[in-house]
C-alpha cells in the first residue's frame, strides 16, 4: 500500500505541476492583451509561429497521453506518448534556438524521453513516472529559456 501511495502522490504532484504550467485567467488576459498588441503591430502571424504553436500542441497532446498510462497504469498508452515524444525531438521545428543552452535543453529531453520509453518498455510504474517529472521539469526549464532568450533571426 505505500508503494502506491507514493505513486499517487507522485502523479498528483505532476497535475499540480503542469497545472501550474497554465496561464491563469488572469494572466491570460494579459497574455490577449499582448497578443492584440502585437497582432496589431503585425499585419498577421508569421507562418512559422503558427507551424510553432501547432507543433507545441502535439507535445503538449503526447505528454498527456503519458500522464493518462502513468495514471491507469497503461504502459502501452505510456511508451506511445514517450514515442510522439521522441518523434517532436527529432523533429526541424524543436530546434527554435541555435544557442549552446538550448541545444543542452534539447539533448537533455531527448536523454529524459528514452528514459520514458524504456521505463513504459520494463513495465516500471516507478521508473515512467519519475523520467516524466523529469520531462515536464526539462519543459519547463526550456521554455524558461526560450522566453528569455533574444530573438533569433
Amino acid at each position: 500500500m505505500r508503494r502506491h501511495d507514493t505513486i499517487l502522490l507522485v502523479i498528483v504532484a505532476a497535475l499540480l505541476g503542469m497545472t501550474w504550467l497554465l496561464p491563469s485567467p488572469s494572466s491570460r488576459a494579459d497574455e490577449e492583451t499582448k497578443s492584440t498588441e502585437k497582432a496589431a503591430a503585425k499585419d498577421k502571424p508569421g507562418v512559422k509561429k503558427t507551424v510553432l504553436r501547432a507543433f507545441m500542441q502535439k507535445k503538449l497532446a503526447a505528454s498527456q497521453s503519458v500522464l493518462e498510462g502513468l495514471a491507469v497504469e497503461d504502459f502501452d498508452l505510456i511508451a506511445e506518448g514517450a514515442k510522439q515524444l521522441k518523434t517532436t525531438a527529432g523533429a526541424a521545428e524543436f530546434m527554435v534556438l541555435s544557442d549552446a543552452e538550448y541545444l543542452e535543453h534539447a539533448n537533455d529531453f531527448r536523454r529524459i524521453v528514452n528514459k520514458l520509453a524504456v521505463a513504459a518498455k520494463e513495465k516500471r510504474l516507478d521508473g515512467a513516472t519519475l523520467a516524466f517529472l523529469d520531462v515536464t521539469m526539462s519543459c519547463v526549464d526550456c521554455h524558461q529559456h526560450v522566453r528569455n532568450a533574444p530573438v533569433d533571426k
